[in-house]
């Protein structure tokens, strides 16, 4: 029937037709209100300035209508908790970075694993004949590889040496 109700506000229905719409018109509260929001909405759309419409009761039995929602009240912090809640959150924050900073170098071992960190390997010979080459690459490498201690990873570094003929 609400199709119906907007067919008539457009002019679409057919004579017969108008006659079952205005008589459901009479009967039903619900489809008068249907036409009376067809109507405002055309009103405004046309931009008619004097609408002369009450809507504030329905829009306050509408409202009344609507369940209430039951919030808990937020919860305040006192005075001396915020400056207190920043003290020990800074402190926290210093602890942390001291802590890294300030680490023995067995950093990013994983637990246990400090007998076999402690264990040193065995020496290894390289096998093979040394050329000249490979002498004159060992320097050269050796010339410009950084010096002094390097942080966590001098333990995966093994020492390279060349022993026997061509020394």
């Amino acid at each position: 029937m609400k199709t119906r109700i907007s067919a008539l506000m457009d002019g679409e229905l057919e004579q017969h037709e108008i006659a079952e719409t205005l008589q459901a018109l009479r009967r039903d509260e619900e489809l008068r209100a249907e036409w009376r929001d067809g109507q405002l909405i055309g009103a405004a759309l046309r931009g008619e300035r004097e609408l002369d419409l009450d809507i504030t009761a329905r829009v306050m039995a509408a409202l009344d209508m609507e369940p209430t929602v039951l919030a808990p009240a937020p919860r305040r912090i006192s005075g001396w908790q915020r400056p207190a809640l920043a003290l020990a959150a800074s402190a926290a924050g210093v602890a942390v970075v001291a802590w890294l900073a300030l680490a023995p170098g067995d950093q990013g071992m994983p637990a246990g694993a400090g007998g076999l960190a402690a264990a040193k390997p065995a020496p290894m010979q390289a096998q093979g004949q040394s050329t000249p080459r490979l002498q004159e690459y060992l320097v050269a490498h050796q010339a410009y590889a950084p010096s002094g201690v390097i942080g966590g990873a001098a333990r995966n570094i093994r020492t390279v040496a060349v022993t026997g003929e061509g020394r």
